[in-house]
């Protein structure tokens, strides 16, 4: 497993976050990203997340790895290097990434229709605006939602805290948001 310790190695957080990791270059121009489990780590947050390609087996693996490190703090598990950068990209931002997945579940459900379909990802905070980019079959699409709506779900969601999650994603989002509206019903 390749791995990255934020503090050790900054150039290599810098590569994930570009891009750049784990990339096969053709000499026609062609790069892909190769398939590889990844390991980031970040002391200083008391976060790890570790990215598990090759579906149910391999995230069984991941959380086992997990249980067995007798490492603290928050731990997460995605499918992808894709899914691991977008969850850097949050905690870089400072935000709580169980709170930036239900407002995405949120954003998706409040634009209606046949959206709740395509994926949205964290882009950036700027300014008092969180920023997303939505993907579907056209161009991806950029989407903002006021800072202030997350800060209101953050309290919200800290008033019930959901236990300890190792998948924090769209189905565990999915889930939360049914138990925050289910008072209501």
């Amino acid at each position: 497993m390749q791995s990255i310790d934020a503090q050790k190695d900054p150039e290599a957080v810098r590569q994930l976050l570009a891009g750049e990791l784990n990339l096969l270059a053709c000499a026609c121009g062609k790069r892909t990203r190769l398939a590889a489990r990844l390991l980031y780590t970040d002391a200083s947050a008391s976060f790890a997340v570790q990215a598990c390609p090759g579906g149910e087996e391999a995230m069984a693996a991941g959380a086992a790895a997990f249980r067995t490190s007798g490492a603290t703090g928050t731990h997460r598990l995605v499918p992808s290097q894709d899914a691991l950068v977008e969850k850097v990209r949050i905690l870089e931002a400072g935000l709580d990434d169980r709170v930036v997945e239900v407002a995405k579940v949120l954003q998706l459900a409040a634009l209606g229709g046949t959206e709740l379909a395509r994926v949205v990802l964290f882009d950036r905070v700027e300014g008092d605006r969180i920023v997303w980019v939505m993907l579907g079959d056209a161009e991806p699409e950029a989407l903002a939602t006021p800072l202030s709506a997350y800060e209101r779900l953050a309290a919200q969601l800290a008033a019930t805290p959901p236990p300890p999650e190792l998948r924090v994603d769209r189905a565990w989002a999915f889930e939360i948001v049914k138990k925050l509206i289910a008072p209501v019903n």
